[in-house]
């Protein structure tokens, strides 16, 4: 009995030996068989993350993200809702251009100075989030402006070149065509709890700088930014902001770029894609099959 017990007690100890090994040889084992695996993916993601060339930029990821071609896959950079359109001093919309989609604000629980001013209703819901949101930090904005048409713009910019001249007139006011304000999103806001005029100032206010930190959150970007008159050709305006949409907003402020630098350099990008997808004398052979007049 005793030597029965004895070799029990060797057997359990060897089991008790053998079965750590195991194990660990068997994890040992599923460690290569998986690192194995992912090599090809790891090889991949360090080529792209050490890939930067001078033509691209790194994101919060620290990939390597070119400059002109880098959200094909975000769902506004086809602009499904004619957000994106380019309006600029070079760039002028149609005289009839009027958006399809314009309502009251008021009617949509808009704050405004005039209760006739309109703006499309795909940038409603966010307008209300935004002044919603900055209600909890004291600030109470209103709109007053937003779309003007084509002949209302004709108007408002004669108006300013009899106040001011032709030449000042142009750095404050579109000529008819080219205000982003026919485009139905932009909106020009200030806000009770600010007592000074909106045109003097508003920028260094409580309320101005929470626009300026906030609005990129709710699809607004600022299109004239402090010091960039040399390049849109307007004077720095804190109080006009273009909805854009939350994914490219959220683009613009975190490149810190001016909207429509960037909106015009993403019309150009696909416009180029276009060019390269379509096939050579494909209109010659369409007007040969007689798809084209």
């Amino acid at each position: 009995m005793k030597i029965q017990k004895q070799q029990i007690q060797k057997r359990s100890k060897k089991t008790a030996i053998i079965l750590p090994i195991a194990l660990l040889c068997i994890l040992f084992i599923l460690f290569i068989v998986g690192f194995v695996s992912l090599q090809p993916v790891l090889t991949k993601f360090t080529e792209y993350t050490a890939g930067q060339s001078s033509a691209g930029q790194r994101n919060q990821y620290g990939l390597a993200v070119p400059v002109r071609s880098p959200y094909e896959d975000e769902a506004w950079f086809s602009d499904p809702l004619g957000l994106l359109l380019v309006v600029d001093r070079n760039t002028a919309l149609s005289a009839d251009y009027e958006p399809l989609d314009l309502v009251n604000l008021e009617s949509h629980g808009v704050k405004t100075r005039h209760a006739h001013l309109q703006g499309r209703i795909v940038a409603i819901y966010d307008l209300l989030s935004m002044f919603e949101e900055a209600k909890k930090d004291s600030h109470f904005f209103y709109v007053f402006s937003s779309y003007r048409s084509y002949e209302t713009q004709k108007e408002t910019y004669n108006y300013w070149v009899q106040q001011l001249g032709k030449a000042e007139a142009d750095r404050s006011s579109a000529r008819p065509g080219h205000s982003e304000h026919q485009l139905g999103t932009t909106f020009d806001m200030s806000a009770t709890d600010y007592k000074g005029d909106v045109f003097d100032g508003f920028d260094k206010s409580p309320a101005g700088i929470w626009l300026a930190e906030n609005a990129w959150k709710y699809g607004f970007v600022m299109s004239y930014p402090e010091n960039s008159e040399a390049i849109t050709g307007y004077i720095h305006e804190p109080w006009h902001f273009r909805y854009v949409g939350r994914g490219c907003s959220k683009v613009i402020f975190e490149l810190g770029v001016i909207p429509s630098v960037f909106i015009r350099e993403l019309d150009v990008y696909r416009k180029s894609k276009q060019e390269e997808e379509t096939p050579a004398h494909a209109d010659s052979k369409l007007k040969v099959l007689g798809r084209l007049p």
